[in-house]
């Protein structure tokens, strides 16, 4: 298979995945990528194994703009934070904004804690947790974990309310709360 047909495969389901969730069928994600179903099933052996392969490459995307939204800002520790808050209101307003595919997907396969997935969602989460303590480090807060898991809830909170409530603002609130968390952690 072609590098393209795959890209195609996995382009179409990240759409129908993003908009409609993992029960979208596969026949609908083949029918969108226009290739034959035994393409699909010879590139990813089945409709589970092309999820986590859509989700893999969602959080590899997704990571690599936030880590360059941040990168932007330099080494001040001030301005990475401030990037943060602001590259999330960014995501939030873009139009078809339906939360974090990694999320959705957590919260579709709570029960099933045998799919492929899993292992996806798992390690998106603790490349986050990373980036955030990484965040935190540059900071000086006395308790750099402590402050990446209380600004990991603050971001995921955000997503949320930016999604449920269709609010894409809320990232000036969450902002405001982060920066009165890392005021209380450095003092």
């Amino acid at each position: 298979m072609t590098t393209r047909t795959h890209e195609r495969i996995l382009d179409a389901a990240t759409r129908l995945l993003y908009h409609d969730g993992l029960h979208v069928s596969i026949d609908r994600i083949i029918a969108e990528a226009h290739v034959a179903p035994m393409t699909v099933y010879r590139r990813f052996g089945g409709k589970d194994e092309l999820v986590a392969a859509t989700l893999e490459r969602w959080s590899a995307e997704w990571l690599g703009w936030l880590h360059d939204r941040i990168d932007r800002r330099g080494d001040d520790p001030g301005q990475r934070m401030a990037a943060l808050w602001e590259a999330l209101e960014e995501w939030f307003a873009t139009e078809g904004f339906r939360g974090s595919l990694i999320a959705n997907a957590a919260a579709e396969l709570r029960g099933e804690p045998g799919h492929p997935a899993q292992k996806v969602i798992a390690a998106h989460r603790a490349a986050m947790r990373q980036f955030l303590v990484d965040l935190a480090v540059m900071t000086g807060a006395h308790d750099p974990a402590g402050l990446a898991a209380e600004l990991e809830v603050l971001v995921e909170g955000a997503v949320v309310v930016a999604m449920v409530d269709r609010r894409p603002a809320v990232g000036v609130s969450v902002h405001a709360l982060a920066t009165a968390t890392l005021a209380a952690r450095s003092a």
